[in-house]
């Protein structure tokens, strides 16, 4: 008796953990970046930035309040896309996904700025640095 409870604990324990596993983050999917930083979860969203853009957060979140189209999510990773005003040479991208992991691009093409960078934060896969510099050319 006693070995058939540890093992029902032992396997309501798996279960919690693997279903507190990760967030579902369709929530950010056809909504506008200025609205998703003014929503519920914008406090996550803006300590997400700041943890991987350290003193480019400010840029980052001020191109987000003018977005370019709605943020898309593609396989469970959100894609939220921002420029400065009236000049969507410069722009930058964040993705995040429910894990608490974040990601962002960070591109300046304007010919008349003097040191054009493109500067990519934290450490993304390759098919999600792929889609962030993706995103960022269809400016």
């Amino acid at each position: 008796m006693m070995k058939n409870g540890l093992l029902l604990a032992g396997m309501m324990t798996v279960a919690l953990s693997a279903g507190a596993h990760a967030e579902d983050v369709s929530w950010a999917d056809n909504q506008y970046p200025s609205s998703i930083m003014k929503g519920p979860h914008a406090p996550e969203i803006i300590a997400g930035i700041h943890k991987i853009a350290g003193n480019y957060a400010k840029t980052i979140i001020n191109f987000l309040s003018v977005e370019t189209g709605p943020a898309h999510v593609v396989n469970g990773i959100a894609y939220l896309d921002g420029c400065q005003p009236h000049m969507c040479m410069n722009f930058a991208t964040i993705a995040f996904d429910g894990d608490g992991n974040y990601w962002g691009y960070l591109e300046n093409m304007d010919a008349n700025y003097t040191h054009p960078y493109k500067k990519t934060f934290g450490h993304p896969p390759a098919e999600v640095l792929t889609l962030l510099k993706n995103r960022g050319n269809q400016k």
